[in-house]
């Protein structure tokens, strides 16, 4: 778990270059702080992307957790997450890496729900900038396939569409609060899966690589433990998956916390990332 007080010093990551936001006003998604806000607890995995939807949970040389993430099956071996949720070069205790197939971390030491990870490859081009997180993906490889009511998503592939003002369903496993806490102790009520449903207001066709999530307007939003959460739309009754949570900008208090309910989230475009995912993939054969 990362602390806070490190949080206080110095956030991780940022939002999109072309707002100009100051990179110290942001929220570490891997961090304590929040989930998805004012969303609902997923109870039956429906057809919208919730089948794909798992835990993603690195952990320490002892299997205990070092945080908690979100990721999306893109097959019966393999997840898409935030690369930065198994980050080796700013996280030295991490030693692996387990997948859980379970609305509630809490039910998760059974082992007909868990498997073992066996190796995360990051975006070669991955890393923290002056403006925030660059090409914040990685994909992640385990073994003993996928237990059933869940299954691998359809990612977009289409670099021409323009998304903007659609409704994403967005899932993620964090806390449900943007409690402000400072000094949380271990993760709380964080591993628990929530949905939210986000319009896309941020300007999808701004850039190449990445979308924004306003929160003026809406009134769910992603936060900490969303890192890594699959942003979906159902296109001719099917799911599909043409975002990646990322990061949070917005309003930093006097304690140094980030609201997430008071600024934008930023997402990887899949579509632009399609190519990069199936050379990895064809190299995993």
């Amino acid at each position: 778990m990362k602390k806070h007080y490190a949080f206080l010093i110095m956030a991780l990551v940022a939002t999109l270059t072309a707002c100009g936001n100051d990179p110290q006003n942001l929220v570490d998604l891997n961090g304590d702080e929040a989930s998805i806000i004012n969303g609902s607890k997923v109870t039956v995995r429906e057809n919208d992307g919730a089948k794909g939807v798992v835990l993603f949970l690195p952990v320490n040389g002892l299997g205990m957790a070092t945080g908690i993430c979100t990721a999306t099956l893109l097959s019966d071996h393999s997840v898409l997450t935030a690369a930065h949720c198994y980050d080796k070069k700013n996280n030295k205790t991490l030693a692996g890496f387990k997948i859980i197939f379970a609305n509630s971390k809490g039910i998760a030491t059974r082992d007909s729900l868990k498997r073992e990870g066996t190796h995360v490859v990051p975006h070669e081009g991955f890393r923290k900038s002056r403006v925030g997180l660059l090409n914040d993906l990685a994909i992640a490889f385990f073994e003993g396939g996928i237990p059933d009511g869940f299954e691998p998503v359809e990612i977009e592939r289409d670099q021409t569409v323009n998304y903007q003002n659609r409704f994403l369903n967005i899932y993620g496993y964090g806390k449900k609060n943007d409690s402000r806490e400072i000094f949380a102790l271990g993760h709380g009520s964080a591993g628990q899966l929530y949905k939210a449903n986000i319009k896309l207001n941020g300007g999808y066709g701004l850039m190449q690589d990445r979308y924004a999530l306003i929160s003026n307007g809406n009134h769910q939003f992603v936060c900490s433990g969303d890192s890594g959460s699959g942003q979906f739309l159902t296109i001719n009754g099917k799911p599909r998956l043409i975002g990646v949570t990322s990061s949070v900008t917005g309003k930093k208090d006097f304690f140094g916390h980030v609201s997430c309910t008071e600024g934008r989230s930023t997402a990887m475009k899949v579509a632009y990332y399609a190519k990069w995912i199936d050379e990895v993939h064809s190299g995993a054969r």
